[in-house]
Order: C-alpha cells, then sequence, then structure tokens
C-alpha cells in the first residue's frame, strides 16, 4: 500500500472513537489527493481500489438502488473486460474519476457536521423565515440558494426544523410550512447548475475535454438568476404547498441580516479557494473541491470548539464520522461513472457511432435533446447521473462536443438541476417530501412540474443562445 495510506495512523491516539470505515475513507481522500497533486496515477488507482472496498463495508447500510448500481457496475465491468478491446485502460480511467465523485460526497458529508451547527448559519436561517408572508417565499429561495453552496442539502432539513412549531403540534401539512420546505429545495437544487463544487459541473467539466470552466459557470450563473428570479416570483406551487397572503410568522426567530451576510461571503469565499486552486495548481475542479472543503470544514470546526463544550477532537471525530453520511450517493456516482463508460464504449463500438461523430447538422436539437432527456429520466426513476456520464462522454468528442461545448454543459447542467427536482428518488425531492409528510413522488410529478416546465423552455433559450453564438 502507498506511504500516504499510513498516514491516518499518526491520528488514532487522538481520534479513538473513529471506525475502521472512516480510517478506509481518510486514505481514500489522501491518496486520491496526492496523486493528483504528485501527477502519479498509482496512488489514485490505490484510492478508488479502497474506495470500492469501502463501499463493499457499507453494504447493509446502502439504499437499495446503490446495491443495484453498484452490482451492475461489477458486472458490466467484467463484461467489458471480456468483450471489448482494450477496455482495461478506459475502466481503470472512469474508477479513478468515479472514485473523485464519491470522494466530492463524503467531504460534503463532513463539511456539512460543524456548518448546521453554527451560529452564524443559524441566525442568517431565521433571518430569512423573519421575512413578511408576500417576500417569504421569494427570500428563502434565493437565501437557500446561495447558503446550499455550503449546506447542500442539508438546507431543507435545516428550515424544516425551524419551521416546526415550538409547542409539538404537528404542522407538516400547513401551506405556509410546506412552501418554505419547497423554497429551500428548489434554491439547492437551482445552485446544483452552477456551483463548481456541486457533483452536476463536476461530471459535465471532466467529460467535455474543450470547455472552459470559467465560461460555463458564468452561462449556468446567469440562467440560475433568470430562474431565481422567475421563480420567486410565480412559485407555479398549488394551494396545498402555497405561502398564504395572510400566513403568520413563521416562529419567535431572531434572526441577524449580519449573519446571512457572513455566511454569504464566507460561501463567496470557498468559491474563490477553489477556482484559484483549480486555475493556479491546474488541478480539476472536483480534486479542488475534495482539497478545499475538508480543509475550510476543520478550520471551521477548530473556531467552533474555543466556545464549545467540548474539545477540537471530540467535535472532530464526530464530525469526520459524517464522512459516511452520503454512502449511498457515493455508491451511486462511482458505480454511474463506470457503467456510462461501459456504455459509451459499446456505442462506440457499434455502426451509430460513425454517425454521430461525423454529424454537424443536428448540433443544437442534439444539445437540446440532452436538455430534455435528462430530466425525462429522472422523472422515471433512471438517476440523472447515469444520463449526464453516458452524454457527456460520449458528446464530448463529437463535434457538438468540440466546437459547441459551453452549449452543450449548459444542455446538462440545466438538465441536472431540473432532473433534482423531478426525480422522486433524489435526496432533495425524499427530504422535502418526508418534511411535507408527503411522498417524494408527489413533489416530483405534481408540485414542481411546472416550474420545471418553465425553466425548461427558459433552459432551451439559453442553450439555443450559446449555440448561436459559438459558445
Amino acid at each position: 500500500m502507498p506511504p500516504e495510506t499510513r498516514a491516518p495512523t499518526l491520528l488514532r491516539p487522538l481520534l479513538p472513537g473513529l471506525a475502521p470505515a472512516v480510517w478506509l475513507q481518510i486514505a481514500v481522500l489522501i491518496c486520491l489527493i496526492f496523486g493528483a497533486f504528485a501527477h502519479h496515477a498509482a496512488p489514485m488507482q490505490a484510492a478508488a481500489a479502497l474506495a470500492v472496498i469501502w463501499i463493499a463495508t457499507q453494504w447493509g447500510g446502502l439504499i437499495r438502488l446503490a446495491r443495484v448500481f453498484f452490482a451492475l457496475a461489477i458486472g458490466l465491468g467484467g463484461l467489458a473486460l471480456w468483450r471489448l478491446p482494450g477496455a482495461g485502460a478506459q475502466l481503470s480511467a472512469a474508477l479513478v474519476q468515479g472514485t473523485g465523485f464519491a470522494a466530492l460526497m463524503m467531504v460534503l458529508g463532513l463539511l456539512r457536521q460543524p456548518v448546521k451547527r453554527a451560529q452564524t448559519t443559524l441566525e442568517a436561517t431565521e433571518y430569512l423565515l423573519g421575512f413578511p408572508p408576500r417576500r417569504r417565499f421569494a427570500a428563502l429561495f434565493a437565501g437557500a440558494h446561495f447558503m446550499a453552496l455550503m449546506f447542500n442539502v442539508g438546507i431543507i432539513a435545516m428550515i424544516g426544523d425551524l419551521t416546526a412549531p415550538r409547542d409539538g403540534r404537528d404542522a407538516s401539512r400547513d401551506p405556509a410550512r410546506r412552501a418554505m420546505v419547497m423554497a429551500a429545495m428548489r434554491g439547492a437544487a437551482t445552485v446544483s447548475i452552477w456551483s463548481p463544487i456541486g457533483l452536476g459541473f463536476a461530471i459535465v467539466s471532466a467529460g467535455l475535454p474543450a470547455l472552459d470552466p470559467l465560461r460555463l459557470i458564468a452561462s449556468a450563473f446567469a440562467f440560475s438568476l433568470l430562474a431565481l428570479a422567475l421563480g420567486a416570483r410565480w412559485p407555479l406551487l398549488p394551494p396545498e404547498a402555497r405561502m398564504p397572503r395572510d400566513a403568520a410568522p413563521a416562529a419567535d426567530l431572531a434572526g441577524s441580516g449580519r449573519a446571512l451576510i457572513a455566511t454569504l461571503a464566507i460561501s463567496a469565499l470557498l468559491l474563490a479557494l477553489t477556482y484559484a486552486m483549480h486555475r493556479g495548481l491546474g488541478v480539476g475542479f472536483t480534486i479542488a473541491s475534495v482539497t478545499v472543503l475538508p480543509v475550510f470544514a476543520l478550520i471551521w470546526l477548530a473556531l467552533e470548539s474555543r466556545h464549545a463544550e467540548t474539545g477540537f477532537f471530540p467535535r472532530l471525530t464526530q464530525a469526520l464520522g459524517a464522512l459516511a453520511d452520503l454512502r449511498s450517493e457515493s455508491a451511486i456516482f462511482l458505480s454511474a461513472n463506470v457503467i456510462g463508460v461501459v456504455l459509451s464504449m459499446a456505442l462506440q463500438a457499434s455502426p451509430l457511432w460513425a454517425a454521430l461523430i461525423e454529424s454537424r447538422f443536428a448540433g443544437l436539437p442534439l444539445a437540446l435533446g440532452c436538455l430534455v432527456a435528462v430530466p425525462l429520466a429522472a422523472a422515471f426513476y433512471l438517476p440523472n447521473s447515469i444520463v449526464v456520464v453516458v452524454a457527456a462522454q460520449l458528446l464530448g468528442g463529437t463535434p457538438l462536443g468540440l466546437e459547441h461545448p459551453v452549449a452543450l454543459g449548459l444542455a446538462l447542467c440545466i438538465g441536472w438541476g431540473l432532473a433534482i427536482c423531478v426525480s422522486p428518488i433524489s435526496a432533495m425531492t425524499l427530504i422535502a417530501g418526508r418534511f411535507c409528510a408527503t411522498s417524494s413522488r408527489r413533489v416530483a410529478h405534481i408540485w414542481n412540474l411546472p416550474y420545471v416546465a418553465a425553466l425548461l423552455l427558459l433552459g432551451a433559450g439559453a442553450v439555443s443562445l450559446a449555440y448561436r453564438f459559438g459558445l
């Protein structure tokens, strides 16, 4: 085993409560980061092997879909090695790339632990909930959008918890409370369209070799601002989840505008550090995020621990345990990358590939087809990661991907964000359904459908405009 995997053992006396599986995750992160910065394949391949072992140890805690995908990835990978010449190198690269996506899920779980307990972020969220009823949905929608840079899906649970009555009453079916949860859910889903520390952006930027990530961020961010304006003005929610004009205050909350500004400034700093590492050190956004987020979380935890009853190391032990919070998502995204590569290799070996690679006239329709296909597949319970991985790997080397990478990337990123809203099995719809006392299918297929249809039309215009200008 590479020397860098032995580094965690130095911390064992200080962190005696960590499970062996957590040490395995730490070894994955160290190997992956070391290999990326040293430009050595061996440590990154070791990270991939350790990631597969870690997922196998988590089998009992994985959701059924994650188990199916993991087994399917192993089966298809073995079949590709047997039937497709030269599949070994591509599968190895796909496994390493998928390990990067899984590592991103790990560090997002780590980041959520210190951030969600911080007084600053709590006061910022309470400030958004204190807006008058007519402006509360818009304020929460926009605020959750930017706060989700750090919280990810955690912002939905935070809003759900803060809007629960203090006297223990069941208000899960209250339209006002449902509206606030949906505002948080949509804000978190929309930020995934452009955030460079999000998984969708990581998959797209890794799969399109001709893409300038900064151009895609700028284009996707501009689209997200339009989506925020549209969704804030017209929430397009049914009466059972709509904010009444005469709604009472959300709760007796003591929010702070300064806390909100501080939280947004920290999010901006996080983005700036990630981009600076990507640009200055020449590593991909996935590796940059996997490197910056743990350091950021540990510094936050150390600052918080100065005023806490427990010391730094007990809190660190608890936070590192959260590396496995998104274990199912880690397994799904790693497996999806391997499955996507196998499907891509199979298609490239077929006569259809020659026609696709030579096709120029169908560029814009193909991009728009990707925009529609991602949320459409997600609505039918197919994880959007599969469709986006396959599309990015297949089309990245075609005339569309080489000559119009921003248009294609924009179609896939917008499709990713919309897919989260209409997928009954996405983490965000599942959490929103739980806090709203309804099924995730109802949230996805009824409550979010008009909103997604409107953004789909707006997205088609944005992709067409990017294609028209040769982006």
